[in-house]
C-alpha cells in the first residue's frame, strides 16, 4: 500500500487569558469630555499638535496626587525593590486584606496609591524627582496648551478620554516584575472608567500570558539563546533592561521566533521575546509591532495561542521503521521501486507520525511512499 506526502500547516493551539501591558501616559484635564478632542478618539497624535479646541486646565487635585505618590514611593523606597508593589497588589486584591496600612490610611487610599505607583516602576530616584518636577511645573490652575510635550507625556500616540485602574495596573512598566498569581489578581482590579486625556503608544504592544510548564511551547529554546546572548543572562532580573532594549534595536526583534494566536476570530503574531520559568507554571511574553491600534483599548481578552505551528507532512506510523538504529521511510518511484530513505519523526499524535518539512528537506509533497499494514 502506498499513499502520496502532502505538505500542511500543523498546528496545537492552547486557550489561554492574554494580558496587554501597554506604554501609557495620561492627565486628569478640569471639565474634559471626548467632545473637547480636535482630532477622532483613537487617531494618532505626534508631541506638538493641540489636542483639545481650546486650552485646558490640568486638574491641580490631580496633579497634588501624584505629586503625593512620588512622594510616598521615594519616602518608602520602592525604587530599591519595585516588585515590592506586585506583592502588595496582590495582596490587596486577592479577597481579603492582610497589607499592613500606614497610620491614618484606609485600604482604599492604599490602593489608590499602589494604582497609581505602577506607571513610575523602574524608574531611579533621579527619574522620578524628574517626573515630580514636570509635575510640580503643571500645577497652577491657569488655562494651558493641550499638548502631549507640553504635559511631559509620550512624544506620539494613540489618544483617547478615558482610562481604567486594571489597564493602569497593565502598565508596561510594570511587565518586567510580573508573576503569575499577579496575572491571576489583576482581573480583580477596578473596571471602571474615569475621564483622563490617554495616550497610547502606538509603536508596539507586549502580551504576556500563564502556561503550564510541562507544555512544549516552539521557540522556546531560541528565545532563551537568543537573550542570554543580547544581555548576558536569561536571568528575569535584567528583564527591565532587556524589554527596553528590545523597544529600541527593533533590528535584533526580527532574529526571534514568532507565536501566533487568535483573537476575536483574527489570527495576529507576534515575536515571541521571553519565558519566565515558576516551577509548575511559566509566562510566555510577546512584543506585537503590528495591528497595534487593534489592542490599543484592549486589557485582558481571551485567545488561542499557537504554541505548536509549522509546516510538515503527517503519515500513518506504520510507514515508519527502524534501520540500524535510524528511523527510516519508503519511498517509492515508477509504482514499484523502493529507496529507503532516513527521516525525523517531531512527534506521534493519534497513530500517525509528524514529519516537519524543515526537518526533512530530502521530503516533498506529491511524493509516493509505503505504508505497510
Amino acid at each position: 500500500m502506498s499513499m502520496l506526502l502532502e505538505k500542511k500547516q500543523y498546528t496545537e493551539s492552547y486557550k489561554t487569558e492574554m494580558y496587554f501591558f501597554k506604554d501609557i501616559d495620561y492627565r486628569v484635564i478640569d471639565n474634559f469630555q471626548a467632545s473637547d478632542l480636535s482630532l477622532l478618539e483613537g487617531e494618532k497624535a505626534n508631541g506638538y499638535k493641540p489636542l483639545t479646541n481650546s486650552p485646558k486646565v490640568v486638574n491641580t487635585d490631580y496633579l497634588n496626587e501624584q505629586i503625593a505618590v512620588i512622594d510616598t514611593i521615594i519616602t518608602e523606597e520602592y525604587y530599591n525593590n519595585w516588585s515590592r508593589i506586585i506583592g502588595d497588589i496582590v495582596s490587596n486584591y486577592s479577597g481579603i486584606s492582610n497589607i499592613t496600612n500606614q497610620i491614618g490610611e484606609t485600604e482604599r487610599e492604599r490602593k489608590k496609591f499602589l494604582i497609581e505607583a505602577v506607571q513610575y516602576m523602574g524608574l531611579d530616584l533621579p527619574a522620578l524627582q524628574q517626573k515630580r518636577q514636570t509635575l510640580v511645573g503643571l500645577l497652577g490652575g491657569v488655562p494651558r496648551n493641550i499638548a502631549l510635550n507640553e504635559l511631559g507625556l509620550l512624544s506620539s500616540g494613540y489618544v483617547y478620554t478615558t482610562i481604567k485602574p486594571v489597564e493602569k495596573t497593565l502598565s508596561e512598566s510594570m511587565l518586567p516584575y510580573i508573576n503569575s498569581t499577579f496575572l491571576k489578581t489583576v482581573s480583580k482590579v477596578d473596571q471602571e472608567s474615569e475621564n483622563v486625556l490617554k495616550v497610547v503608544n502606538n509603536d508596539h504592544v507586549y502580551v504576556a500570558f500563564s502556561i503550564p510548564s510541562d507544555k512544549k511551547i516552539m521557540g522556546e529554546d531560541e528565545v532563551v539563546t537568543l537573550k542570554t546572548e543580547l544581555m548576558g543572562t536569561a536571568d528575569s532580573g535584567i528583564d527591565q533592561d532587556y524589554y527596553d532594549f528590545l523597544i529600541k534595536r527593533v533590528d535584533q526583534l526580527y532574529y526571534f521566533p514568532k507565536l501566533r494566536f487568535e483573537y476575536n476570530n483574527r489570527v495576529y503574531s507576534g515575536y515571541f521575546v521571553n519565558v519566565i520559568d515558576e516551577g509548575s507554571q511559566k509566562i510566555i511574553v510577546l512584543m506585537l509591532k503590528d495591528y497595534v491600534n487593534d489592542f490599543s483599548q484592549v486589557v485582558i481578552g481571551k485567545s488561542d495561542v499557537y504554541i505548536q505551528d509549522y509546516s510538515a507532512y503527517e503519515i500513518p506510523g506504520s510507514a515508519v521503521y527502524k534501520k540500524d538504529e535510524e528511523t527510516m521511510i519508503d519511498t517509492v518511484t515508477k509504482g514499484y521501486f523502493s529507496d529507503s530513505l532516513p527521516v525525523v519523526v517531531e512527534k506521534y499524535n493519534n497513530g500517525n507520525a509528524i514529519l516537519k518539512s524543515v526537518d526533512n528537506p530530502s521530503l516533498s509533497s506529491g511524493m509516493r511512499i509505503s505504508v505497510y499494514p
